[in-house]
């Protein structure tokens, strides 16, 4: 029996242990263009957190919060961010694509009820343009095919309905980026 109970609270403190916040090798860069590396710290539970700081312990092992109005972006595990204006206000983005299109991903709070949950705000760009459009999850393959004029045929390759297919937006989007030549 206490066996059994000893396996018990391993394999618990295991799986607890798999979702706990840790530190990534990543990046920042600082507000004068400079890329220093070190650690990110994480929380998986927490993954909204992402979108408005960054706990960043540089390698000599100096630990500082910073958010996006002191850093320009940041990131770790092929995952990157950048500071981007919302509404007035500088928050990290998700950079899901970028190039000649590109597309971001922004969580935000909502509140409900009294009850507290995140939602996602897309964001498209073309480099020409600069221009920060937010995608209308219903509309996005139309919205596309006005981005990609001259090849849209790419954007009906996009395979979503009423909400954002997001793997599927970011497969179109690079294939037009990567693209040689016209349709």
């Amino acid at each position: 029996m206490k066996n059994y109970l000893f396996i018990v609270f391993i394999c618990l403190h295991s799986f607890s242990s798999f979702s706990q916040i840790a530190f990534l090798k990543g990046y920042i860069v600082n507000d004068k263009g400079d890329t220093i590396r070190g650690e990110v710290k994480i929380n998986p539970k927490k993954e909204q957190d992402n979108y408005s700081k960054v706990f960043f312990k540089e390698e000599s092992g100096t630990q500082k919060s910073y958010k996006p109005n002191k850093v320009k972006a940041y990131g770790f595990d092929n995952q990157h961010f950048t500071a981007l204006d919302y509404d007035g206000e500088l928050k990290f983005y998700k950079v899901l694509v970028i190039g000649e299109i590109s597309l971001y991903k922004m969580m935000f709070e909502v509140i409900n009820m009294n009850a507290v949950s995140y939602a996602a705000e897309y964001f498209i760009t073309r480099k020409e343009d600069k221009k920060m459009t937010s995608v209308k999850e219903n509309k996005f393959k139309k919205q596309l095919q006005e981005m990609m004029s001259g090849a849209a045929g790419f954007a009906n390759e996009y395979d979503g309905d009423k909400k954002i297919n997001e793997e599927s937006a970011i497969q179109v989007i690079k294939k037009y980026n990567n693209r040689t030549g016209n349709e």
